[in-house]
């Protein structure tokens, strides 16, 4: 079953859908097209036993849900970039990384969480981000890791003032109320992670900035803030790679923004990164970085092109997103994720993981174009 090479599953965009750049009808050649994607892999840590009961024990097991991942991603999607969230160190290091490497021809870079302070396992178990991407049609020039508790770097006075006075009403995993707390010491305690990795594509010679990210999992505020740490830290980098770089210049950069946003598409989180201002509190945020980052794949494909990209039993939603400038990119294609809903209907199943799927997240892969 996992010797077989496939080719990768891609839906086209149907003719008659409206796409919002208008370029869309220019075609270039093939060599300016890549493949990317996208993919909370479900860590064997995260399997929480309370929460999965209605994954049978089989497909809970890590050894049969790595064997579907490798089967996806070396066989039946091999995207030219991958973005992998809760991938743990100790896979990266021992597996996916000289794997890719071996197999693919493909470079990749890695950060992981600090363990919280609840955390027994060994800190190799602890879970990041992974970035992956093919070295023969991307050159790689730089990356950089960011901890999204980084408040005090990111913010000035006034904006602290407000943090440390604006309170979370704090809940547990079941939705209770346990007390409550500053939007300040919140964000600081999480433990998420960002990673930037800077490519350069061979054919076109464009800059690409691939960021690979997975919010918190609750608290709209708490994942606002840690996507304006983002865009603040984001707008560092440009500032540096056009300083840096001798001949690139802000025409030939181009941003690619990826991951677990834990976010639904009316949430706080999108509404900034589309660009929206967002009132909170006693301060206006905007995102910095809203010429570069206002459109998501979403904004191209049809409604019926995605109907989760999560299905963790009674949670389900389109939480992953790939955002992008439409000046600098085009959707080509994309996997649809709507067949995942009709197989569970027929199944009579509540969720993912299952049989076919190694996590609770469906892979959303795109295939884009380089404007």
């Amino acid at each position: 079953m996992f010797g077989r090479k496939l080719l990768p599953v891609l839906r086209k965009i149907p003719a008659n859908t409206k796409i919002k750049n208008p370029s869309s009808a220019l075609r270039g050649p093939f060599n300016d097209r890549f493949t990317m994607l996208t993919y909370n892999t479900l860590s064997p840590h995260y399997m929480w036993p309370q929460v999965y009961t209605y994954v049978k024990d089989e497909y809970k097991n890590w050894d049969y849900r790595h064997k579907l991942l490798e089967h996806e991603l070396f066989y039946k999607y091999k995207a030219d970039i991958v973005c992998l969230q809760e991938l743990t160190s100790s896979d990266y290091n021992e597996f996916w990384k000289t794997q890719m490497m071996e197999r693919l021809n493909y470079g990749s870079n890695f950060t992981a969480k600090t363990p919280p302070s609840y955390w027994t396992k060994p800190q190799e178990y602890m879970d990041g981000v992974g970035i992956f991407y093919n070295l023969d049609k991307f050159e790689y020039l730089f990356s950089s890791s960011l901890y999204l508790n980084d408040v005090v770097g990111t913010f000035d006075q006034e904006e602290l003032t407000y943090l440390n006075h604006q309170k979370i009403t704090l809940t547990n995993g079941a939705g209770d109320v346990i007390g409550e707390d500053s939007l300040y010491n919140v964000a600081k305690a999480r433990n998420q992670v960002c990673l930037f990795v800077m490519l350069r594509h061979r054919e076109s010679k464009s800059i690409i900035v691939v960021i690979n990210t997975h919010l918190y999992w609750k608290y709209d505020e708490v994942k606002l803030i840690q996507c304006l740490i983002i865009m603040r830290k984001l707008q560092r980098i440009i500032k540096g790679l056009l300083m840096g770089l001798e001949g690139v210049t802000y025409s030939n950069v181009k941003i690619l923004f990826s991951g677990d946003f834990n976010s639904s598409r009316d949430s706080l989180v999108i509404k900034f990164l589309n660009g929206q201002m967002i009132k909170h509190g006693g301060i206006n945020l905007q995102n910095p970085m809203r010429a570069y980052l206002r459109h998501s794949i979403y904004d191209d494909i049809p409604d019926d092109a995605y109907v989760h990209t999560c299905y963790s039993g009674k949670l389900k939603g389109i939480f992953d997103y790939i955002w992008f400038h439409p000046g600098d990119f085009e959707v080509q294609q994309v996997l649809s994720g709507s067949e995942v809903s009709e197989e569970l209907a027929l199944s009579n199943e509540l969720g993912l993981p299952n049989k076919n799927h190694p996590s609770d997240h469906i892979p959303v892969l795109t295939e884009l174009r380089i404007l």
